[in-house]
């Protein structure tokens, strides 16, 4: 049986008649039960997540009001008595807003407004979905934002994007764009929001967590509501129809949707086959078929990340960082039986509009359960610790889910021993760093740089140096290949001593990988150093430290001084004026500022401007119109100095 219950729009801001299912519960706990109930269960959520129940009450309410609201892309809200500002994103029921192209209306993500949502060691820009985009880019061009934003930051408030359902995507655009902008002693933004469809794919939710911005994203998630999973499934007809029955512009807003079962199986079926995908890739299942079945059966790029919040709908709350944990909930808890289909699937329509109320409930009754620790999850619905226990059945994760969990819970523990077995070696890498530092400070007593000593490679010096160098390269392409197949934490490539070492590492040591190389002659067998020799280990080491220091690709590139000279020395140079010799002209007039540069800075030794190196061989046979001022004065200074 459903009831059909007009909205009220004293006591919820949305006025759509909506189906209400009779056994849906909600939460009618007395304010002294709900103080003992908080004294029982210890840390709130607000002290969780460093939000007061406060403010996310006041998010929750103004991100239902703005939703319903027309005209503005988002309203501001600035409570008496609370140091935060509020923006509240507007909603969108129009299909455009939602869905480009088929089959899941993604683009790759801008970086030149969002220059952090990428992969920098595999080098891999982040996916979007472009609807949200670009209408995130047209409220940006329109400047009211960041006016009003500044202007916040100025009355040194919190600022704090919110929104539901499509305004919610807004919201975590808007929290990442400032987030990019932010200065070093401004606080940074937050963003708490309800009912959010997905928005990037992993390599977005990769970036967030390199950054250390996961925990200023909570998303609040109803169990059933269908639009939090809604990206998961191609766009059909059936998204216009949903969309269109949310719409109060539509003719059919409001009005009951005959194929809504179909709908809620449809989304549902594809949420089965990534959530399946994925959790065979958690369980470490190399069965090639598993890829396989991709070119069969599109799945979508989408992803989570965040903390999220699971409403049970009956008071409790259940908090997931784990982005993968919550992938596979988004699956496992709305799953339905036979005889309740129907009532489930129009539940996950209604479930969307009450987020209002059922989080104002909730955080009443502080009824959380945190799951931190995923390995440890009970199997069953009868072990393990009651209060955990009764939120899983709450919110009906059955056994395989909660293998499901687990397994996402051994990943993230084997990605920190896998940082830990790293942190271990270092040691061992700065001792072979220390004999090859060693090894180059004696080349340069003797008058000789180490790049042209390793490459003569006529004393027993240059075999240890070379001993040296590969026991580094081992241990560094043990450590690329981890990044490669995502086996360590997503904030690894973040780490400043990780970037210390690896810049340290690179410039050290590549020298002598450029010099092997041309030693043994495999450019004329295989082609440039830069082009066809360059390691991966070298080439992520850069990435990182031009990440870092928010550089263009390619500003660091210091390392690979001696095969740009290599290179430049087997062109040879001549008196016309043809193509290729202004071209070479370009390129050595170029090295010579960038050589004077990166010595200023430290990045090179002096080593390369010695009597006898090839570099300084070499370069005093160039033609005075090669040689650019005032770096050929300073050059020759540093020779004779």
């Amino acid at each position: 049986m459903v009831v059909w219950l007009p909205g009220n729009p004293q006591t919820s801001h949305c006025s759509l008649p909506l189906p209400y299912p009779t056994n849906y519960k909600t939460s009618s706990t007395r304010p002294e039960q709900r103080e003992r109930k908080r004294e029982k269960m210890g840390e709130t959520v607000g002290n969780r997540i460093s939000v007061s129940e406060e403010i996310i009450n006041r998010a929750a309410s103004q991100a239902m009001r703005a939703h319903n609201s027309g005209g503005r892309p988002f309203i501001l809200d600035k409570p008496r008595g609370l140091s935060v500002a509020i923006f509240a994103f507007a909603g969108s029921w129009l299909p455009d807003d939602w869905f480009t192209h088929p089959p899941f209306g993604e683009t790759t993500m801008d970086t030149s407004t969002f220059p952090s949502l990428r992969s920098v060691g595999n080098d891999e820009v982040a996916v979007v979905n472009a609807s949200f985009l670009r209408r995130f880019k047209a409220i940006i061009d329109q400047l009211s934002l960041e006016k009003e934003v500044q202007k916040v930051v100025v009355d040194k408030k919190q600022v704090l994007f919110t929104g539901h359902s499509w305004g919610a995507a807004m919201a975590i655009l808007a929290t990442l764009y400032f987030l990019e902008k932010g200065g070093p002693n401004q606080n940074p933004p937050r963003c708490i929001t309800f009912g959010s469809p997905l928005v990037g794919d992993r390599i977005f939710g990769h970036a967030v967590r390199r950054e250390k911005w996961s925990d200023r994203f909570i998303h609040f998630v109803m169990r059933f509501d269908i639009i939090p999973r809604i990206m998961l499934c191609p766009a059909s007809i059936e998204h216009q129809q949903i969309l269109n029955h949310f719409n109060p512009r539509s003719e059919f807003y409001g009005k009951p949707i005959d194929p809504h079962l179909a709908f809620y199986l449809k989304v549902m079926g594809s949420a089965s086959s990534v959530a399946t995908h994925d959790a065979c890739n958690l369980m470490g299942c190399t069965n090639p078929l598993l890829e396989n079945l991709r070119n069969f059966v599109e799945l979508s790029p989408y992803r989570p990340f965040g903390t999220f919040i699971f409403c049970t709908g009956n008071g409790k709350l259940v908090v997931v960082k784990n982005p993968n944990a919550v992938l596979q909930m988004l699956f496992y808890t709305a799953q339905l039986t036979q005889e309740e289909a129907a009532e489930i699937a129009q539940r996950s329509l209604y479930e969307h509009l009450v987020y209002d109320n059922e989080v104002q409930e909730s955080l009443g009754t502080q009824n959380v359960v945190y799951l931190d620790s995923l390995e440890e999850l009970p199997l069953t619905s009868d072990s393990g610790p009651a209060i955990v226990n009764a939120a899983l059945n709450d919110l009906g994760l059955s056994t395989e889910a909660r293998l499901c969990l687990r397994a996402a819970g051994g990943l993230e523990n084997r990605r920190l021993r896998n940082q830990a077995k790293i942190d271990d070696n270092q040691q061992k890498m700065k001792e072979e760093l220390s004999k090859l530092r060693g090894y180059q400070e004696k080349g340069e007593t003797l008058g000789l740089g180490y790049y042209d000593a390793f490459k003569s490679q006529e004393e027993k010096a240059d075999f240890d140096a070379n001993v040296s160098r590969l026991v580094l390269a081992g241990i560094w392409d043990e450590i690329i290949e981890m990044l490669r197949r995502s086996e360590l934490p997503d904030e690894f490539e973040n780490r400043e001593e990780l970037i210390e070492l690896g810049t340290l590492y690179r410039r050290l040591v590549e020298p002598l990988d450029i010099a092997n190389y041309y030693r043994n002659l495999k450019n004329e067998d295989t082609g440039t150093y830069m082009t066809r020799g360059r390691p991966k280990r070298y080439r992520y080491a850069q990435r990182w430290l031009e990440h870092a220091e928010k550089k263009p690709s390619g500003w660091r590139s210091e390392s690979c001084f001696w095969a740009e000279v290599e290179e430049l020395c087997s062109i040879k140079t001549g008196s016309n004026n043809g193509p290729l010799q202004d071209t070479k002209k370009q390129k050595i007039q170029q090295l010579q500022k960038r050589l004077i540069e990166w010595i200023h800075d430290g990045c090179l030794g002096k080593d390369v401007v010695l009597e006898g190196s090839t570099f300084v061989k070499w370069w005093k046979t160039l033609p005075s119109e090669y040689r650019s001022e005032p770096e050929s004065s300073m050059i020759a200074n540093l020779i004779h100095g």
